[in-house]
């Protein structure tokens, strides 16, 4: 009896670390094959609504809401590394709100989104000790007016 408990009960520890449950809880997503031989898992730090810089030129002293979703690239597997971004996610929202909060939307549509991931990608890697981020992707990146 105590076998076939301790049976059960490792199963289901073991179940609730699948990826497939890692992706239905949305702790981990792999959205495409990696360009290479390693293997990459994505980190989805949430919507995140911030109000760009006011623009000058214009007779509005009001910013433009912008509704980014940022999903970053890390080694898959490595759930140290998952563990120290799901902590630091606090932090690297606020990297992305104060990126874009410093910036007009004429400004960010200057940039190219390559320019863009690059600055915040190196950003988040300062705060990060246990790991780097390989890639940031953005599903949405949409401007309301």
């Amino acid at each position: 009896m105590v076998i076939i408990t301790g049976t059960i009960l490792a199963g289901i520890q073991k179940k609730s670390q699948t990826p497939e449950v890692l992706l239905s809880q949305g702790k981990a997503v792999n959205l495409m094959a990696p360009p290479d031989d390693s293997v990459v898992a994505y980190y989805k730090l949430e919507t995140i609504r911030v109000i760009t810089a006011p623009d000058s030129t214009k007779d509005d002293a009001t910013g433009t809401v912008l509704v980014v979703t940022p999903w970053l690239a890390y080694p898959a597997g490595d759930t140290v590394f998952y563990e120290e971004l799901a902590r630091k996610r606090g932090v690297a929202k606020g990297l992305f709100q104060g990126y874009f909060a410093a910036r007009t939307k004429n400004q960010l549509l200057e940039e190219t989104e390559v320019h863009i991931e690059e600055q915040l990608k190196e950003q988040i890697n300062q705060i990060l000790s246990l790991g780097k981020i390989s890639d940031i992707y953005f599903t949405d990146y949409i401007f309301l007016e």
